[in-house]
């Protein structure tokens, strides 16, 4: 049984259970942090444990490329993607293993992206850098107030949460004293200090590490048969944000008939465009998701997962197009100088059940917008579409230029100085 679903009794008895036992953790963990810890040794981890992905697989990557002094380590959740690791010669171990631990009490950097990839309780007083998956437009962390749902949200659990994170630090991420993160760009900074309870030195201006990808133009193999295929075409890659049918009961459908989709007039519209649509959702929802379009890249229209591309953006850094609605992928594709449309197709719906936004996104959010796929294709009718502003593209994307990774060394290595 999920422990969401156990009865009330149950959940406050099993709750007194975990509260003692992490008081009796206490002084272990004051004690662990009084270990010293190896300059030289960092750890690296990414989406809940679960994902070789996004910033901290590219700044894993950069670091073991370029700075072999250093000896990183990936921790995980996930047994295959530890193997996969090790067979490529990197250093790799399961979050919650011996060797993980004895890493975790030695290491003097861990680079996270969500926070919940590994145990924090032998890693006190380490910096810890929280690269986070994206530049918000949606309210996150401590400015979220709709993730979980009403129940989750109520002004109790809020502040027995806080209570719980001062007491026991370990258990929450944002408790960590030497705290930094990352931003693309000043326009930023303001939120990511109230999301994360951050003072402005501990907002590292590097940009994001993933964005690197966007320019490095790797190969990708079904880009390449997708080229084969369809000589002379536009790739548009169409990638909405997670939604949250977990807690709303909502599945979000974007090729469904309410938004003017039918399959026929699309796949022909496609065509007349000379156009080739590569759709990933969020891997979050693919569990709720049950899509329309074709697996085949002889179809114009591709549904995509993690198992198709060896990185993300990469891939997204080769295509002629973006399309999303409310993803952080905006703020990072618009470096490339290619065009984006948004399609906001259920925005009403989203800012009051899912998420909030830190500001008014029909005013900032530069490029055509379409809110049903009648309009989407009255924009390839009329070439209505374009890269943003330069103006924009520096609001949003200041420090995005293939330096990411670079930059973010060089602040580190400042405050080892």
């Amino acid at each position: 049984m999920n422990k969401k679903n156990f009865p009330l009794p149950v959940k406050i008895v099993r709750r007194g259970f975990i509260t003692i036992f992490n008081i009796l953790e206490l002084p272990f963990y004051y004690l662990f942090g009084l270990f010293p810890r190896n300059k030289n040794l960092w750890i690296f981890c990414s989406w809940f444990g679960q994902r070789y992905s996004d910033n901290s697989r590219m700044f894993f990557e950069y670091v073991n490329k370029d700075h072999p002094e250093i000896k990183t380590v990936w921790l995980s959740k996930n047994k295959d993607i530890v193997n996969n690791l090790r067979a490529e010669g990197r250093n790799a171990f399961s979050s919650y293993s011996i060797a993980g631990f004895l890493c975790s009490l030695r290491a003097s950097k861990v680079f996270s992206t969500t926070g919940g990839e590994m145990s924090l309780f032998f890693s006190r007083n380490v910096e810890h850098y929280a690269l986070w998956h994206g530049m918000p437009l949606k309210k996150i962390l401590n400015d979220d107030t709709n993730s979980g749902g009403e129940s989750a949200n109520s002004a109790f659990r809020r502040k027995t949460a806080h209570i719980l994170r001062k007491l026991f630090p370990w258990k929450f991420f944002l408790e960590q004293k030497k705290l930094f993160t990352v931003a693309n760009s000043e326009f930023f900074v303001p939120f990511l200090k109230t999301a994360f309870n951050l003072l402005d030195e501990k907002i590292l201006r590097t940009g994001s590490p993933r964005c690197d990808a966007l320019f490095a133009h790797r190969k990708e193999q079904l880009l390449e048969k997708i080229s084969e295929q369809f000589p002379e075409n536009r790739i548009i890659l169409y990638m909405p944000t997670f939604r949250t049918a977990e807690w709303t009961g909502e599945v979000f459908n974007p090729f469904d008939e309410k938004y003017g989709f039918d399959l026929d007039e699309f796949l022909a519209t496609l065509e007349r465009h000379k156009s080739v649509l590569v759709y990933k959702p969020h891997f979050y929802d693919l569990r709720f998701i049950k899509t329309v379009s074709h697996k085949s890249s002889a179809s114009r229209f591709i549904t995509i997962n993690d198992s198709d591309y060896d990185e993300l953006y990469n891939f997204a850094g080769q295509v002629d197009m973006l399309m999303t609605d409310y993803s952080s992928i905006y703020f990072d594709f618009i470096a490339t100088k290619k065009p984006v449309v948004l399609l906001p197709f259920d925005y009403d719906f989203y800012i009051k059940y899912a998420r909030g936004h830190y500001f008014n996104y029909f005013e900032n959010m530069e490029g055509s917008k379409a809110k049903n796929w009648q309009e989407f294709y009255r924009i390839l009718e009329e070439k209505s579409y374009s890269p943003v502003s330069e103006e924009t593209r520096k609001k949003f994307a200041e420090y995005l230029d293939g330096k990411c990774c670079e930059r973010l060394w060089n602040k580190i290595t400042e405050f080892s100085k």
